[in-house]
């Protein structure tokens, strides 16, 4: 199976890293954050590339990817990024899959530009607002081994250094899990620091797709943990209902990084749904 690292350079110059695993029908992958990178994803959805070839992708600014100015970046650049990293690759059919910041980039894609041939909606949020009062509404119920995680989300609008950024994570990391975290899980995360410290200070994109969301006119999977406190099946349902023809998994017993927890029958699920697109 192909195993591949590279550097992409886009048409406005700036160069992107990808890592290419597997080949068959192209899904570019994009990462959660801002302000990570996309080895959260391995090994756990590198069984897909038994069939496709996926294109991890460090969004621009961040991980591998060449360092730009943060203030540059937004949700209309990271969907745009999508199309001039295709066009790089001479890319004439693709799927595109995001998990948490990354499904929101991808909803966006999916209703402003439409280019994929199907789309992976994988741990989004419906709007802005509606997020994070569904995070508060999470933290509230943890009570107070929920303190240390709210704190850290203020201390992301301050950090310095990609060791202070992985204290950060470590903090964090069981919110995400509705089991224990995964010895050694994000270890091999580069961290972008100034990317993430913009994006605490001024929000991480104020959207409202509901209105919006019968846009879509591509093929759609809606995938979601069933105990996730980030984006929750609450969000995903609301997706779900927004995009016409669209299918809703919803993966028992884990939580936000449900392709960490359960990786297998996340697997089946977007195994299946791409299948019937890449013939």
């Amino acid at each position: 199976m192909v195993d591949l690292d590279s550097t992409v350079n886009l048409a406005d110059g700036v160069g992107l890293f990808v890592r290419e695993v597997g080949d068959g029908f192209p899904v570019i992958v994009l990462h959660g954050g801002p302000g990570l990178d996309h080895s959260s994803f391995r090994p756990y959805l590198d069984p897909l590339g038994e069939e496709f070839r996926l294109l991890y992708v460090d969004e621009r600014g961040q991980g591998r990817s060449e360092r730009v100015d943060p203030a540059t970046l937004s949700l209309d650049v990271f969907a745009r990024d999508v199309d001039l990293l295709a066009e790089a690759l001479e890319l004439e059919r693709f799927a595109l899959l995001g998990h948490s910041f990354g499904a929101i980039i991808t909803t966006k894609h999916a209703i402003e530009i439409g280019s994929a041939d199907a789309y992976v909606i994988s741990g989004g949020g419906d709007s802005s607002a509606a997020l994070a009062a569904d995070v508060d509404a999470s933290l509230e119920a943890m009570g107070q081994s929920g303190e240390p995680i709210k704190a850290s989300w203020e201390q992301e609008k301050t950090v310095a250094t990609e060791g202070e950024l992985r204290e950060l994570l470590l903090v964090q990391m069981p919110f995400h899990f509705a089991g224990d975290v995964p010895p050694g899980f994000a270890d091999e995360t580069v961290g972008t620091p100034d990317v993430l410290r913009h994006f605490a200070n001024i929000g991480y994109g104020d959207f409202d797709y509901v209105p919006d969301l019968y846009r879509v006119s591509k093929p759609t999977l809606v995938i979601v943990g069933e105990h996730d406190r980030t984006t929750t099946p609450r969000a995903a349902q609301a997706l779900h209902e927004g995009i016409a023809g669209s299918r809703l998994v919803v993966l028992p017993g884990v939580g936000h990084l449900s392709f960490v927890e359960t990786p297998e029958p996340y697997i089946a699920a977007v195994t299946t749904f791409l299948q019937e697109l890449a013939t």
